[in-house]
């Protein structure tokens, strides 16, 4: 099975990486490997990325790495995640995709059967836009009157080519009809990508399971007790850890968090690997 890992440098500016950014990348891979050594893991990047990478030696932590396609017709500052969907729609049998900033503490295998797997399912009520939208009313021939619910996307396992190639597709569509809209915000990426995924699970009767017992709710963002998963709340941190809205925090050491700290996890995590941490102790 291949997993894969998409990273875009949206910027194009060496800026874009942080150390603990990077990190949690090579992190991720060296982890997922660990526990899963017969699965194929692919990283697709853009050139610059992979220049970095190989500067960093990290770049052989992948059994395969390729040029991110090209895609002129949407609006990256708003839809930054598209390079996902531009993988996902071309990707070949069962596959995972992970963020960058996911990491896998055990071997999941016994998960990934007939069913979709994703992270974990989101209440959007009241945070996300509406029917009554007037950009959401302009794409209703792709999402006719969705709900307020949505799949949080930062891991995903399709157990068949033909549903992950057909939602990249109409998610890759969304984000192309909503850039030509010049919709304001990236709220709309959240609507192509994790509302859109929902609906097209829900419409076309797509079993799926989560690895958390839970939802996110996105007003106030916690969790909430959910009767459907696998993993609940009290264990889930032991078998994986998303650190999506935990980084701000990391990266300025704030409200119990520090960097320092999570430097030195990460940087044991590829003790071995013979990175050099010295070009990622430049990064901010």
């Amino acid at each position: 099975m291949n997993t894969f890992w998409v990273y875009e440098n949206i910027r194009k500016q060496i800026s874009f990486y942080t150390k603990l950014d990077v990190l949690l990348l090579l992190s991720s891979v060296r982890l997922w490997k660990r526990h899963h050594p017969n699965y194929n893991t692919v990283l697709y990047a853009d050139s610059l990325t992979i220049e970095v990478l190989e500067n960093l030696n990290a770049i052989k932590l992948w059994d395969e790495v390729h040029n991110l396609p090209e895609n002129t017709f949407i609006d990256k500052s708003i839809f930054w995640a598209s390079s996902k969907l531009q993988v996902l729609r071309n990707v070949k049998g069962p596959s995972i995709i992970m963020d960058h900033d996911f990491l896998v503490y055990t071997n999941l295998s016994q998960y990934f059967k007939d069913n979709v797997v994703v992270t974990v399912e989101e209440n959007g009520k009241n945070y996300y836009p509406t029917a009554y939208d007037p950009f959401i009313r302009a794409v209703k021939d792709v999402l006719p009157r969705p709900k307020l619910r949505a799949i949080n996307c930062s891991f995903l396992y399709f157990p068949t080519n033909s549903f992950c190639n057909y939602y990249a597709e109409q998610s890759l569509s969304l984000m192309e009809k909503f850039t030509k809209l010049k919709v304001p915000n990236s709220r709309y990426l959240i609507v192509s990508e994790q509302l859109l995924l929902k609906h097209l699970l829900d419409k076309h009767n797509i079993r799926y399971n989560s690895l958390m017992k839970a939802e996110w709710n996105c007003v106030t963002k916690t969790y909430d007790e959910y009767p459907i998963g696998i993993f609940n709340l009290q264990e889930y941190q032991t078998k994986f850890k998303h650190y999506w809205m935990e980084k701000p925090k990391i990266r300025d050491s704030k409200e119990g968090f520090d960097l320092t700290e999570e430097v030195t996890i990460l940087k044991n995590i590829l003790s071995g690997c013979e990175i050099d941490f010295s070009v990622i102790d430049d990064f901010k």
